[in-house]
C-alpha cells in the first residue's frame, strides 16, 4: 500500500517550490497565505537557505526581486491587501524581466474583507495587475493535490520567460487538507522537468546587453548582478533600450516595450495548463477552475449518468486566456457553464467574446462553495 500523508494545499505549494529549486522566500503573514509563510520559513531555513519574515509586503517583494536579480529562485505569498501594496514592484519585476513567484491566497473582499472566508473574487484584479495593459501569467490550482504540479509549472514559466508569475489560490484550497499518496507526488515530480533561466554563456564574445534579443518573443539571457565581471548588468524599469540605457523615443525602445508582451503572448500555448475531458456528441460544456472544479467534476458525473453528453475543461492557468483550449472544449456545443465563487462571474465575462452566439450560463456564489446540484439544475432552466 502506498504511503499516505495528510497535507494542505499550502504544504504542497511549499514542497513544490523547494523541489523546483526555490532558495529564497520573503513574506509578511496574512490569512490565508500565512500557512505558506510559516511553512516556507521553517522548511527552507532547515535546508540552510534563506527565508525571511519582513516588516511589510513591500519589503517582502523588494527582497525577492533583489534576490532573483542575484540569481536566486525567489518567492513570496500574500492575499489581496498585500498584493495591492506589491503592485508597483510587481510592475518593476515585469519591466526588468525578473523571475519571481507570487502566491495569492484569495479571501472574501474587498479590502481586508473576511480573512477566513474563501472566495474567487480577485480574478479580474490579477488579469491586469500592472500598468501598461500587460498580462502576467496567472496559474490556478484546481485542487489540493493540483497545488503541487501547478506550482512547479508556475515557477518554470517564471524562469523560462523571465517574468513575475501569479499563483492564484484560495482559502478553501490552501488551508484545507486531504490524504495524498506519496507515490503520486513522486510520479509528478519524476515527470516534471525543472526549468532554470537561460544564463549568459561565459564563452559568448558578443557584448552583453541586459535586455538583448533578436526576435520580439525571444527571452534575454540572464546574468546575475554583483558578480564583479566585465559584463555590466543594468536594471531599470524606466523605458530603456536593450542595453538598459534610459530612453523613451527610439525604435529600439518601442521594440523592447513590444517584446515584454510578445514573449508571453507568443508562447502562451506552451505554458497554458488544462485538462479537457471530451465526449462525442456533447452539446454542453463546463469550464471550471480553483475550488469550483471539485463541484464541477461531481456535476459532470451526475449529468452523464442522466444521459447528458458533456465536455469538461479544467483550467490550471487563467491568463493569458488559453483560447485554444477553450475553443476546443466548446466546439459543437450550444451551452457553456462557468461556476465561480464571486458575484459577477468574472472569468465567464472575460471569455464571453470567445463563445460567439453560444449560450453562457453562470453559476455564482458570493462566498460558499458551489453545490454540484446547482450546476446540474442550471442546465434544466
Amino acid at each position: 500500500m502506498s504511503k499516505q500523508e495528510i497535507l494542505t494545499g499550502a504544504e504542497l505549494i511549499s514542497r513544490a517550490a523547494m523541489d523546483s529549486g526555490v532558495d529564497f522566500f520573503a513574506g509578511y503573514p496574512i490569512t490565508p497565505a500565512s500557512s505558506i509563510y510559516s511553512s516556507m520559513l521553517s522548511k527552507l531555513q532547515a535546508q540552510g537557505k534563506l527565508a525571511i519574515g519582513t516588516s511589510d509586503e513591500i519589503s517582502a517583494i523588494c527582497m525577492c526581486i533583489g534576490a532573483s536579480m542575484r540569481g536566486a529562485k525567489a518567492m513570496t505569498a500574500s492575499s489581496a491587501p498585500g498584493i495591492s501594496l506589491m503592485v508597483e514592484n510587481i510592475g518593476y519585476a515585469f519591466a526588468t524581466e525578473t523571475p519571481l513567484l507570487i502566491v495569492h491566497g484569495q479571501r472574501l473582499g474587498p479590502s481586508t474583507g473576511a480573512a477566513t472566508q474563501s472566495a474567487e473574487g480577485d480574478i479580474s484584479f490579477v488579469q491586469h495587475l500592472i500598468s501598461g495593459g500587460y498580462e502576467i501569467p496567472v496559474f490556478a490550482p484546481s485542487s489540493i493535490l493540483n497545488c503541487y504540479e501547478t506550482t512547479i509549472n508556475a515557477i518554470n514559466c517564471s524562469e523560462k520567460y523571465r517574468c513575475p508569475v501569479i499563483l492564484l489560490t484560495e482559502k478553501d484550497i490552501i488551508m484545507s487538507s486531504t490524504n495524498i499518496s506519496v507515490d503520486t507526488l513522486d510520479e509528478i515530480k519524476a515527470r516534471s522537468t525543472i526549468v532554470h533561466r537561460k544564463q549568459r554563456s561565459p564563452d559568448n564574445d558578443k557584448p552583453f546587453k541586459t535586455y538583448d534579443f533578436n526576435r520580439l518573443e525571444e527571452v534575454p539571457e540572464f546574468l546575475a548582478t554583483g558578480l564583479g565581471l566585465d559584463d555590466r548588468v543594468v536594471a531599470t524599469a524606466s523605458t530603456h533600450d536593450k542595453a538598459g540605457r534610459l530612453l523613451k523615443n527610439s525604435s529600439e525602445v518601442f521594440e523592447v516595450i513590444e517584446h515584454l508582451a510578445a514573449k508571453i503572448q507568443a508562447n502562451k500555448d506552451e505554458f497554458s495548463s488544462y485538462q479537457l475531458d471530451k465526449q462525442a456528441g456533447a452539446t454542453v460544456a463546463i469550464i471550471s477552475f480553483l475550488a469550483s472544479d471539485l463541484s464541477a467534476r461531481e456535476a459532470v458525473i451526475k449529468l452523464r449518468e442522466a444521459g447528458q453528453k458533456i465536455n469538461h475543461l479544467t483550467l490550471s492557468s487563467l491568463f493569458p486566456v488559453p483560447e485554444k483550449a477553450i475553443k476546443e472544449a466548446i466546439q459543437g456545443v450550444d451551452r457553456i457553464l462557468v461556476p465561480e465563487v464571486n458575484m459577477q462571474g468574472q472569468y465567464a465575462e472575460i471569455i464571453r467574446p470567445l463563445l460567439g452566439s453560444k449560450q453562457l450560463i453562470k453559476v455564482n456564489s458570493i462566498a460558499d462553495l458551489i453545490d454540484p446540484q446547482d450546476i446540474c439544475d442550471a442546465f434544466s432552466k
